[in-house]
């Protein structure tokens, strides 16, 4: 995640602004492919984009939200928003003490896998709920790999396979 979108959620999350009006929003202009080109465009003004910006019908009441992204088509900064909204999803998660782990697997690991390995790691990290996003990936062979907070563990047949061989590897040069 780049340190422009870092910036910029933190700012928008600092002031306050509904978490669910800046994901509505942001969803808008990005699954509305004329509108978004436009916003992203290097080529279209900054005061064209907050012309269109303040024409959308209900866009957005709070008065925070239109200045953000009228900073943002002053900056021209539109590309970065997706960015800064997963960066604003991880501020709303850490002040509400939620966790999101990336947990690959070579098969789905099923509800009651997932609540115990859920009840360990709250326990482990102080979270009070727990966010998975899984993904299955037959290549990792068995076990898995959990990805959280810049942290990865690698739990995985594949990742014991490759140790081995690294182990081995450095045995054989001595």
């Amino acid at each position: 995640m780049s340190t422009t979108a870092l910036r910029y959620a933190a700012a928008l999350h600092q002031s306050g602004c509904p978490a669910q009006a800046f994901y509505d929003s942001a969803a808008y202009l990005t699954d509305t492919p004329p509108l978004w080109q436009a916003l992203c465009s290097p080529a279209v003004e900054a005061r064209e984009k907050k012309a269109v910006l303040e024409r959308l019908p209900g866009f957005s009441t709070d008065q925070r939200l239109q200045r953000f992204y009228a900073l943002l088509a002053e900056k021209g900064r539109f590309p970065w928003l997706p960015e800064m909204v997963q960066a604003y999803r991880s501020l709303e998660r850490k002040k509400n003490k939620e966790g999101l782990c990336v947990l690959r697997c070579a098969r789905d690991p099923g509800d009651q896998a997932l609540s115990a390995l859920a009840k360990r790691v709250c326990a482990k990290y102080g979270w009070r709920a727990l966010t998975f996003e899984i993904q299955v990936d037959p290549e990792i062979l068995g076990g898995f790999v959990l990805e959280m907070d810049g942290v990865t563990y690698d739990k995985s047949v594949r990742g014991q396979l490759r140790a081995l061989a690294q182990r081995l590897q450095e045995g054989g040069e001595h």
